[in-house]
C-alpha cells in the first residue's frame, strides 16, 4: 500500500481559507487540529453545537451526517441508486464510494484501500491529498453548511452524496465527514434566518409537484426514508454535460425541474423508470430540449439558459456514440457501466416500490355544522407517503372538490356544511403513485342547529336569587340567579324601598322618614339554563335601610329578596356627643330640666328636682280618659310643677341641652333598620291600647 496520510473521522477542525486563483491561495492556514499522522486514525471528535456557534465562514467542521439538517424536501432516488449501486456493485479498481468520501472531505480522490474497506472506517483507505495539504480546488469540492440558530448545521450542498453514504452498507448516518462553513447566521431569529436562506438561494422550499412548503416541512435528516423522490431531478442529473453543465448555481437541477414540469412537448408519461432504455431515451429528449431553449431564454424565475449552464450544442457537439451520452448509454455488462445501468441494477435488488395501500375506511365526527374526517396511515409501499386526498360526499353539493392533506397528518375538518348526510373516502400518495380510494366511511348526519326556546313572556317564569357577601353602600356583592327564562337579555336587577315599613311610619310619625329611591344595579342576561351570575356595586346613594332586591322583566317582578343595606364604613368620631356631656355646669343646676333625649343619663339625673324623660315615663294610661286628650308617650311634656321656680330662668352659664335637642319622633322612626320588627310590634301595641281606650270611653258614655 502506498504511504499517505490516512483519511479519517476528523477531530474538530477549524480552518480559514481563501478560494482564490492567485499563488497566495496555496498558503492556507493550517487546520486547528492534530498534525498529519500517516497511516493512523486519531480519535474521532465531533464539533459540538456550542463550537458551531463560534464558527466563521471558511471554517471546516466535523459532523456526523445524520446530524446535518437538509434544506430541500426531496432528492432524485435514481441518482442515489446510481451512487450506492456503484459503491456496492462497482467494477472500479478503487471503490468509487471511498473516492467520493475523500472528495467531500476536501482530500481529492481515493489513493489506496484495504481489503473490505468501507466509508464508515476511514482508517481502511487513504486519500490523494493528505490532511493539512488541501488545495483551493479540493476545498471548493467540499460539501457546505450554514450555521443556524442554536448552532444547528444546515446542509446547502451535498444532499445526494450524504444520502448515498447513509444508504451504503458499512457507512450510515453515523459516518463522520468534514464540511465547509459558508456562513454563520446563528445570531438571527428563526424567521430572519429562513428569510436570509431564501434570499441567498441556500434552500429549496418546493415539493416534487412544485408547490411551496414551509421550513418546518423540511426533513430532519438525510436518508431516503426522510426525502420525497423527485424523478425529474434524477433525469436532469443524468443529463449533465449532455444538455447543460452542472455546478453553476445552487439547486440548479431543481430549477431545471421547474422548467421540465411546464414543457408540454415532453411527454414524461411514456417513461418507464424501471427500464434503462426508456430512461436513456427520455434523457436524450430532455437534453435536446435544453439546448434548443437557448442560452438567452428564461428557464426558471429570472434565470436564463446561460446562467443555468445550457450547452451551445447537444452532447457538447459530439456524436451520439461519443462523449457523455455514450458513457451514459453503456449497459451494466460493460467494463465501465453507465450511470443509468448502475441505477437500474441496484434498483433491481431492492424490494419493489409501490403506491401506498388503500387506507382503511375513515371515521367521521360531527360537531355542529362541521365534520372531522380521521384515518390511519396505510402501508407506504416502500416509499414515504407524500400526502392524502380526502373526498367528502353528501347533500351540500354534488361534486365537492377533494381536500389535500399533508403527509404526517391523518385528520382534517370540513366546516359550514348544510344539513344532510355525509360520507368520506381517503386516498394516499407517494412518489410511486396514489392508492385506490379507501372504503367509504359510515354516514353521519348534520342537522340544523336548534335555537334555544324562550317562553312567550319571560315575565311568566319566576326564579330565585342568592347573595354572596353583604350589601353595603359603596361595596360590591355577588348576586346569582336561577330558574328564569333561558337566553333572555334585558332583565333589570334593582333595589326597591321596603314599602311596608314606610307605610307604618306614615301612620304614626308626624314627619315620617322618606324612603330612598329605586336603585338600578345591573342589566341581566340569562344563559341557556336560565341562570346568571353577576357582581354589582351598591351605590353610595342607596339608602342604608331595609330594602328589597328584585329582578324585573318589563316591570314585572320575577324574583325578590328582602335585604338590608348597611351604611358605608366610616372612621369613628373622637368628639364627645353633646347629649352625653358631663359638664358640671349642667349636671348640678337645681333648676335645669333635662332634655328628653338625655333624661336617663347619670350625668344629668343627680338633681333632686329633675323630671324623668317622657320617653321613659311610667305613668299609666287612664282607661277612662278621653282618648282625644291622651298624649302619646313620645309627645308627653314635662310636668307643670317643674322644680325651677316660676319666673326664674336657668343660670346664664348653664348649657341648655333641652333647647337644642331635636323634638322626639315616633318609636318606629327611632328604631334602626335592623329593628323593623320591634318597631312594628310597638306600633301594633299602641293601636291596641288606643282602641281599648276608645271602647271604654264609649262604654262610659252609654
Amino acid at each position: 500500500m502506498q504511504t499517505h496520510s490516512r483519511a479519517r473521522a476528523l477531530p474538530r477542525i477549524r480552518m480559514k481559507h481563501l478560494l482564490a486563483t492567485s499563488a497566495a491561495a496555496a498558503l492556507l492556514a493550517a487546520p486547528l487540529a492534530l498534525p498529519v499522522i500517516a497511516n493512523a486514525e486519531p480519535a474521532s471528535q465531533i464539533t459540538t453545537p456550542a463550537e458551531l456557534l463560534k464558527a466563521s465562514t471558511g471554517d471546516l467542521v466535523d459532523l456526523r451526517i445524520g446530524d446535518v439538517h437538509p434544506t430541500q424536501p426531496s432528492v432524485g432516488f435514481d441518482e442515489v441508486y446510481y451512487k450506492v449501486g456503484r459503491y456496492t456493485m462497482g467494477k472500479d479498481a478503487l471503490n468509487k464510494g471511498l473516492g467520493d468520501w475523500c472528495e467531500a472531505n476536501g482530500q481529492g480522490d481515493v489513493a489506496a484501500q484495504s481489503v473490505g474497506a468501507t466509508i464508515g472506517d476511514p482508517s481502511s483507505f487513504t486519500c490523494t491529498i493528505p490532511l493539512n495539504s488541501e488545495t483551493p480546488e479540493s476545498l471548493a469540492a467540499m460539501k457546505t453548511v450554514v450555521i443556524g440558530p442554536g448552532g444547528v448545521a444546515y446542509l446547502t450542498d451535498g444532499h445526494h452524496t450524504l444520502t448515498s453514504f447513509a444508504e451504503t452498507p458499512g457507512a450510515g448516518l453515523g459516518t463522520a465527514l468534514r464540511l465547509r462553513v459558508v456562513a454563520n447566521l446563528s445570531d438571527e431569529t428563526e424567521t430572519d434566518f429562513w428569510e436570509t436562506m431564501k434570499a441567498k438561494g441556500w434552500t429549496w422550499l418546493k415539493d416534487v409537484a412544485g408547490n411551496p412548503i414551509t421550513p418546518q416541512q423540511l426533513p430532519a435528516s438525510v436518508g431516503l426514508k426522510n426525502f420525497q423522490d423527485d424523478p425529474n431531478r434524477s433525469l436532469l442529473y443524468f443529463a449533465r454535460d449532455i444538455g447543460y453543465t452542472a455546478g453553476t448555481i445552487p439547486f440548479q437541477e431543481f430549477l431545471w425541474g421547474d422548467w421540465l414540469r411546464e414543457r408540454s412537448n415532453i411527454d414524461l408519461s411514456v417513461w418507464d423508470p424501471t427500464s434503462a432504455d426508456s430512461t436513456l431515451a427520455i434523457v436524450k429528449t430532455i437534453s435536446e430540449a435544453q439546448v434548443a431553449a437557448g442560452q438567452k431564454a428564461i428557464i426558471s424565475g429570472t434565470f436564463t439558459g446561460a446562467e443555468l449552464g445550457t450547452l451551445k450544442k447537444w452532447n457538447d457537439g459530439k456524436a451520439v456514440d461519443k462523449g457523455e451520452f455514450a458513457k451514459l448509454s453503456k449497459p451494466f455488462s460493460d467494463d465501465k457501466p453507465g450511470k443509468i445501468a448502475y441505477a437500474m441494477a441496484y434498483k433491481a435488488t431492492l424490494p419493489v416500490l409501490t403506491a401506498p395501500e388503500a387506507p382503511a375506511a375513515p371515521t367521521l365526527t360531527v360537531s355542529g355544522t362541521s365534520v372531522e374526517v380521521s384515518w390511519q396511515a396505510p402501508a407506504d409501499g416502500g416509499s414515504p407517503i407524500t400526502g392524502y386526498s380526502v373526498q367528502l360526499s353528501g347533500d351540500d353539493q354534488p361534486a365537492r372538490a377533494p381536500l389535500t392533506v399533508a403527509a404526517g397528518t391523518t385528520s382534517t375538518t370540513v366546516s359550514d356544511l348544510i344539513p344532510g348526510t355525509y360520507t368520506a373516502t381517503v386516498t394516499a400518495t407517494n412518489a410511486i403513485g396514489s392508492s385506490v380510494a379507501s372504503a367509504s366511511s359510515a354516514a353521519v348526519t348534520v342537522v340544523q342547529p336548534t335555537q334555544p326556546t324562550q317562553p312567550a313572556n319571560p315575565g311568566d317564569v319566576h326564579g330565585k336569587l342568592s347573595i354572596t357577601g353583604e350589601l353595603r353602600q359603596g361595596g360590591t356583592v355577588k348576586i346569582a340567579g336561577s330558574g328564569f327564562a333561558p337566553n333572555v337579555s334585558g332583565f333589570a336587577l334593582e333595589l326597591h324601598p321596603n314599602a311596608a315599613r314606610f307605610a307604618l311610619a306614615r301612620l304614626f310619625d308626624a314627619a315620617p322618614p322618606q324612603p330612598a329611591g329605586v336603585v338600578r344595579l345591573a342589566t341581566i342576561n340569562t344563559d341557556d339554563t336560565g341562570a346568571f351570575d353577576e357582581t354589582v356595586t351598591i351605590p353610595e346613594t342607596a339608602g342604608a335601610e331595609d330594602q328589597r332586591l328584585v329582578l324585573l322583566w318589563d316591570g314585572a317582578e320575577v324574583a325578590g329578596n328582602p335585604v338590608t343595606v348597611l351604611a358605608a364604613e366610616t372612621e369613628p368620631s373622637v368628639s364627645p356627643s353633646p347629649s352625653t356631656s358631663s359638664s358640671p355646669s349642667t349636671s348640678s343646676s337645681p333648676s335645669s330640666s333635662p332634655s328628653p333625649s338625655t333624661s336617663s343619663s347619670p350625668s344629668t339625673s343627680s338633681s333632686p328636682s329633675s323630671s324623668p324623660s317622657p320617653s321613659t315615663s311610667s305613668t299609666p294610661v287612664d282607661p277612662s280618659a278621653d282618648p282625644s286628650s291622651t298624649a302619646a308617650p313620645s309627645e308627653t311634656a314635662a310636668p307643670s310643677g317643674s322644680s325651677t321656680p316660676s319666673g326664674t330662668s336657668a343660670p346664664s352659664g348653664t348649657a341648655d341641652a333641652s333647647a337644642s335637642a331635636t323634638p322626639a319622633t315616633s318609636p318606629l322612626a327611632q328604631t334602626g333598620s335592623s329593628d323593623v320588627l320591634a318597631g312594628t310590634a310597638l306600633a301594633l301595641t299602641l293601636l291596641v291600647l288606643g282602641a281599648g281606650a276608645m271602647i271604654r270611653r264609649r262604654s262610659a258614655r252609654s
